[in-house]
Formats: C-alpha cells, sequence, structure tokens
C-alpha cells in the first residue's frame, strides 16, 4: 500500500514511517498540509492512504482533507486517517463531515491500532477498486452491445436501400445525399450528435414503400394521370406500414418520415393533410432535403433543373411547403449543401 504521511513534527513523522515500512507499505513524507496536496497533484492515482495530523502549519489537516476530496480523480479514491490529539466527539463529527475522513487515530498512538486501521482502508480501497473494475467492465459491455444494436440497425437499412436499388437506379445516390442533408440541417437546428446521426440513418428510407409501387407508375417516364398519382402517393403509407413496430429508434423515426415526408406546413400534403408543427419535425427536414434533391438531379420523368430555377422554387415553398425555420437553416448552409451534392453524384 502507497502511504503518505502528512505531520509537521519530525519524530511522529519518523516514527510512523518506520513502523509502516515495517509492515511492508511504500512511505513518503510531507511536513505541512501544502506540501502533502502538491505531492498528491504531482503523483494522481500513486498515494493509496493519506495519514494527516490535524494541526500542522499553513495548511491543516481538515483542509487537506478536503482539498483531497474536491480533486480525487474519479478512477483513485484516497482513504484518509486522521492521527490526531483531538479525540473530542465535536472534532470527530467535524472532521468526517468537513473533511471527509475515513478513520481516525488519537495520539499518542498504539502501534497495534494503526497496523488494524490501516488493515481496515486496505479492504475497503480493495472493494472499492473491484467495484470500480466491474463497473468499467459493465460500462465496456454496454457500449459493445450498443455498436452491435448500431451495426445491425445499419444493416438493416442497408438492405432496405438495395430493395430500392434494385427498384429504381436513381434512388441510391438520391437517399444517401437525403440523410446527409437532413443530418447537417438537424444539427444546425440544435439536434445532438446522437439525433443528427439517427435522422442520417432514418432519412434514407423516406421512400421505402416505393418497394410496393408498380414499376408500370414508378418508372413511367411521362407525366402521372391522377389515378396513378393517387396510387403513386400511397408509398407514404405502405413505407410507415413496412417500418411499423420496432423497438428501435431510429426506425421508428423512419416510419414518421416515411409517413410524413410529403406533409406541407399549409396543410396541402398527404397523406393525412397535417399543417405546421402537426408535422413531425424529422418529416419537416427531410422534405427540404427531399425537394432540393429530387429539382437538382435527373428524374426518369424529367432532366435536373438548372441551379436557379431549383432555387426559385424552394423559395416560394417557404412557410407553405416548408417549415420556415428548416428552410432558412438550408439558405444559411447553402454552400455546405451544395458540396454535399457534388461529392455524392
Amino acid at each position: 500500500m502507497r502511504i503518505l504521511i502528512a505531520e509537521d513534527e519530525t519524530i511522529p513523522r519518523t516514527i510512523l514511517r518506520r513502523f509502516l515500512e515495517t509492515w511492508g507499505h511504500e512511505v513518503q513524507e510531507a511536513s505541512d498540509g501544502l506540501e502533502a496536496l502538491e505531492m498528491i497533484s504531482e503523483q494522481a492515482g500513486l498515494v493509496d492512504v493519506l495519514v494527516t495530523d490535524w494541526m500542522m502549519p499553513g495548511m491543516d489537516g481538515l483542509e487537506l482533507a478536503r482539498r483531497v476530496r474536491s480533486m480525487s480523480d474519479e478512477s483513485q479514491y484516497i482513504y484518509i486517517i486522521f492521527l490526531t490529539g483531538r479525540g473530542g466527539a465535536k472534532d470527530l463529527i467535524r472532521g468526517f463531515k468537513e473533511g471527509g475522513v475515513d478513520d481516525y487515530i488519537v495520539k499518542p498512538f498504539d502501534p497495534a491500532e494503526l497496523d488494524v486501521r490501516i488493515k481496515v482502508g486496505m479492504r475497503l480501497i480493495k472493494a472499492e477498486r473491484q467495484l470500480r473494475r466491474y463497473s468499467e467492465n459493465l460500462e465496456k459491455i454496454v457500449s459493445q452491445q450498443t455498436e452491435e444494436i448500431r451495426e445491425t440497425q445499419g444493416e438493416m437499412i442497408s438492405r432496405l436501400f438495395s430493395a430500392l436499388e434494385s427498384r429504381d437506379e436513381e434512388t441510391g445516390d438520391h437517399v444517401r445525399r437525403i440523410g446527409l442533408f437532413s443530418a447537417l440541417f438537424a444539427q444546425e437546428l440544435g439536434w445532438s450528435r446522437a439525433q443528427a446521426d439517427e435522422i442520417r440513418g432514418a432519412a434514407p428510407l423516406h421512400d421505402v414503400g416505393k418497394v410496393g409501387i408498380s414499376d408500370t407508375i414508378l418508372l413511367k417516364p411521362g407525366k402521372l394521370t391522377d389515378d396513378e398519382f393517387a396510387v403513386m402517393k400511397t408509398h407514404t403509407t405502405i413505407g410507415a406500414s413496412i417500418l411499423h413496430g420496432s423497438h428501435y429508434s431510429v426506425i421508428q423515426m423512419a416510419e414518421r418520415i416515411a409517413l410524413s415526408h410529403h406533409e406541407r406546413w399549409d396543410g396541402k400534403g398527404y397523406p393525412h393533410g397535417l399543417a405546421g408543427e402537426e408535422i413531425p419535425m424529422e418529416a419537416r427536414i427531410t422534405a427540404v432535403a427531399d425537394v432540393f434533391d429530387a429539382l437538382s438531379n435527373d428524374r426518369v420523368y424529367r432532366k435536373a433543373m438548372p441551379h436557379d430555377k431549383v432555387m426559385e422554387i424552394m423559395h416560394e415553398g417557404r412557410a407553405s411547403h416548408f417549415d420556415p425555420d428548416v428552410f432558412d437553416v438550408f439558405i444559411e448552409f447553402l454552400p455546405d449543401v451544395m458540396e454535399i451534392l457534388k461529392e455524392n453524384q
């Protein structure tokens, strides 16, 4: 056990050291509280037990104990024993309450008592460190399991991507960009990194319901008839049905996006005619990303529009089609959006 003695009187300090070293401990000495505190600070994690006198010049033992408790690294608990002539009940209570000390030995001390109290400290330190190692191992296990869940979610999403790409060659690049755009908007709207990561995975599944739409309609090069468009609109409810029932938060978010990404801020969208904040935020974010990307790239039924025309249509949609807050973030970070578009075509 590595023990630090803080004692301003030479003779008691020497006697303490002799006994402790005889019992097999590694011992260091400090002549006052300030020196002891400096040694603990410089040797983080290398002091197991602090045996300190109460009455010392510069910094007394009570203040030293307070400082040690306030600076203790979470990975290393220092067991503190007061060695003092102040053995009254009030003093003992004060030391335990204000200094956070673990034990007391009243001067003049009995070496046998000191040995027993050090051994008690050793048992407590051992138990505390075993508990800490157990907690650290548990955290590693939880972290590993969390990563496995993320990998599972990623594989599920990847397989759904493949299903989409098998139906529509233009879908693959489109859905990847939607994820990147949506994560950018979410983060700039104040979402946490974890939430932004979720929408990066969830938004690309916005059109997963198109697997339920016939090729005749999905791949038609011309304008859809009213009846055909009515069928096309069902990809929202089909997608939500495919994704429904998952206990994974990213898939739950994907379900909400699939169902509501064609809703409009003014309530004129589909499938339910939701308006304003009735529309889930993740769907409002995805809607801006989806429309911008669709206008900016070739589709089976038309060529990509010039950038000026795209921006004209996007501006017209502010506060009618799009949530104005999301749209304003899109405009503010348009250079980043264009960079993502360029790098993922």
